[in-house]
Formats: C-alpha cells, sequence, structure tokens
C-alpha cells in the first residue's frame, strides 16, 4: 500500500496507541501560526530518521514490530489531523492530545502523573503543532480523569509503568479556552456502547489508524495508517500493533468509517523493548472517558 493510500485511507477516502513512559520534556520556543502553503506528498518517517546510538535504533526497531512503518504528516495539517496537538504541562512534560469538541480534548491519564506524588496539570494544548508552531492555541482549564488511575501505577527512576487495574482508566479530558491561531475541525468522538464499537471494528476490517508526536521526531506529527487492531479486550482497553514511541501518549487512535475518521480511543502503554514478543501495544476506548467537565 503506498503511502498516498494509506493517507486517503485515514481521511476517509479509501477501505475501511507505545509508549515507553520516561520524563519527555520540550525546551520553549516562541510559538507562532504556521501559514498556509500547499500539502506536500507524505514521506516515511524512517526516511527522515536522525543518526541514533546503535544500541536505541534496535531498541525502536522492536518496538516498531521490526520496522517503522510510520509517515510524516505534512504541515499545515488536513483533517483529521489538524485536530491532532502537542500538550505541555505545568512541570514541563509533553503528551499528544486530540480536540474533540470547541473547548475539550482527550489524552492518556498517565501524562498528568509523571512524577511519584507529585501531580501534575495541564498548561497548553497546541493544536496542529509542527517545528515549534501551531495551526491553534488552547489553555488547559483542568483536566479530569478516574480517581481510581492514581492508585494503580509504578515508579522505577524515570519510568512509570500502569498496573493492569489501573490500565482501562488511562484517558482523560482536558477542558479548554481557546487563545489564539485558527481553530480546527474537531476530531468527531465515537458515541455508542461496546457492541456497537465492536462492529464498527468489524466493519474497518479490524484496521486502526494512530498519530503523534513520537519522541524521535517530537516536534512533527507522524502517524502509522492501517495499523493492526490485535483484540478488543473486556476491561474496554485494546491490544494493536501501531508504531509508537515515547511522546505518543494520549495519541489519537481513530478508525475510518463510511462518514469519516472516528476517534475510537488513546494510545497508553506498552511493554519494554525486550518484552516486545510478549505484548502488543495498549490504548484505552472512549467507552472509559469519565464524565465531561
Amino acid at each position: 500500500m503506498t503511502f498516498e493510500e494509506k493517507l486517503g485511507i485515514s481521511l476517509g477516502l479509501g477501505i475501511s496507541a507505545v509508549v515507553v513512559f520516561g520524563a519527555i520534556t520540550l525546551a520553549f520556543k516562541q510559538p507562532t501560526l504556521i501559514p498556509t502553503k500547499p500539502l506536500p506528498v507524505m514521506i516515511s518517517a524512517a526516511s527522515i530518521a536522525a543518526p541514533e546510538d546503535a544500541e536505541i535504533a534496535a531498541q525502536h526497531r522492536e518496538l516498531f514490530f521490526g520496522q517503522d512503518d510510520r509517515v510524516v504528516i505534512p504541515a499545515p495539517y488536513p483533517e483529521p489531523f489538524a485536530a491532532i496537538g502537542q500538550l505541555v504541562t505545568k512541570n514541563d512534560y509533553t503528551c499528544t492530545a486530540t480536540l474533540v469538541a470547541p473547548d475539550l480534548a482527550v489524552t492518556a491519564a498517565h501524562c498528568f502523573m509523571m512524577e511519584a506524588k507529585k501531580a501534575d496539570t495541564g498548561l497548553w494544548f497546541k493544536a496542529g503543532f509542527h517545528q515549534g508552531q501551531y495551526q491553534a492555541k488552547y489553555q488547559v482549564l483542568t483536566q479530569v480523569f478516574h480517581p481510581a488511575f492514581k492508585r494503580g501505577l509504578q515508579y522505577k527512576g524515570e519510568d512509570v509503568y500502569i498496573l493492569p487495574q489501573a490500565a482501562e482508566h488511562d484517558i482523560a479530558w482536558l477542558k479548554l479556552k481557546f487563545v489564539d491561531g485558527v481553530a480546527p475541525k474537531p476530531m468527531p468522538l465515537f458515541e455508542g456502547g461496546r457492541a456497537e464499537l465492536a462492529s464498527a471494528f468489524r466493519s474497518a476490517k479490524m484496521l486502526l489508524n494512530q498519530g503523534g508526536f513520537a519522541e524521535d521526531h517530537d516536534a512533527i506529527l507522524t502517524a502509522h495508517l492501517a495499523c493492526q487492531l490485535s483484540e478488543f479486550r473486556a476491561n474496554n482497553t485494546l491490544y494493536h500493533r501501531c508504531d509508537t514511541l515515547s511522546g505518543d501518549s494520549g495519541s489519537p487512535i481513530w478508525l475510518t468509517t463510511a462518514s469519516g475518521p472516528l476517534l475510537i480511543g488513546v494510545q497508553s502503554s506498552a511493554p519494554d523493548w525486550f518484552n516486545r514478543n510478549k505484548a502488543d501495544n495498549v490504548g484505552v476506548t472512549v467507552l472509559q472517558l469519565p464524565i465531561k467537565p
């Protein structure tokens, strides 16, 4: 399948979440708006890979199930990619989040629990983030996630591990206030129950799409289009094989439907690289979202 065909799939024109937990910080730059310009052709993320330590490169290959299948989304981002942006927290951590309403976004709950006994809060959400610029900037007023999530985390050095009892709660709302730029069209959010979602998965031929700001290309948006859903679990989480890294935490997982893109979950977690053969990546479906703020 060509990159253009995959882009068509993600935009609803064709056939129907890994985080290696750690402190990912961002050096702040003066944000500016992204000017409108022609949309270039997508390229493979692997083709622009920066020189890496051989050991790190090998670990990434393991996390990518042996091959990096991501593509670079060119700016300014078309729908639905324009709704995806960078979340910056008060403690200077970054995750990925997605606009789903004019004043709401969704992300992963663990983005606010990166340090033991030191809860964090959201600061900014920058939709269409690219190379320090953005298409729209929002102030994060509050974040809401299930209180049980906090009790299911384990900290080892700079890494955060989500225990089984907390996995289903790793999803959060962001309440937003528009500040600057041109607000993108929100990505439609799945509405319905488990049976309807299972049916949607079958209609999409068990293929997902995911996009975020991974640690190896944290200033640009990369996406894995038409990646495989492995299992829709009883606790409303997903096992999937989309290529992601640190920084993709909270990134959207969406389906291609007859009506267009439909956000159905967020990227949560993954095994360590040396345990890749034991488990796929974990996403949390929007069925687990708490009451809207």
